[in-house]
């Protein structure tokens, strides 16, 4: 049994960044199917395919882990379209291709790869820390502790503010370690 502060907390972080970065990616198509080519996994003629159909599970991942009911489902396609970034991340960078633009989205990765700053092994961790956000979600569907109180809606809140700064301070940091990173090579 978990705490519904937690439950809801937890889904409403995970689908702000979900959105977010559906939207961000949603702005430049044409640079998100790019960068999926760029990984050489999926055959080029199908990456624009795989790029809109990524997006709009990532879109739709955000959009049930909102709708009361369906948070176990957002969170298990969220665990879907994670673990299809981070293996693409990780067979990309076991292929030893580090300078490819990750497809991240965002103002902290936009055109990384021309900076010389791209894949990273911190990439990976970070989307692993990501994905344990859904926790509290599959755990929520084994019942809740106690029912929600009128007051928890600011902690509620609170709690999907503060984790939703904290992934995009760590995006940002990471960033600049990968800037870093290229300056010293």
């Amino acid at each position: 049994m978990t705490d519904p502060v937690l439950f809801y907390a937890a889904s409403a972080a995970l689908a702000c960044v979900l959105l977010l970065g559906a939207l961000d990616k949603l702005k430049d198509m044409a640079a998100f199917s790019g960068a999926v080519t760029a990984y050489e996994i999926v055959p080029a003629g199908l990456a624009g395919a795989f790029a809109w159909g990524y997006v709009l599970a990532e879109a739709l991942a955000g959009a049930l882990l909102l709708t009361p009911g369906a948070q176990a489902m957002g969170a298990a396609l969220a665990l879907l379209v994670l673990a299809l970034a981070t293996a693409g991340v990780a067979l990309n960078l076991a292929r030893g291709r580090r300078d490819i633009d990750c497809g991240c989205g965002g103002p902290a990765f936009r055109g990384a790869a021309a900076r010389g700053a791209g894949l990273s092994w911190w990439m990976v961790l970070r989307n692993a820390l990501l994905a344990s956000w859904t926790l509290p979600v599959f755990a929520a569907a084994q019942g809740a502790s106690r029912s929600l109180q009128w007051a928890d809606a600011a902690s509620v809140f609170g709690l999907a503010m503060c984790a939703v700064a904290l992934y995009f301070t760590v995006n940002h940091l990471l960033a600049s370690h990968l800037k870093l990173r290229q300056l010293h090579t």
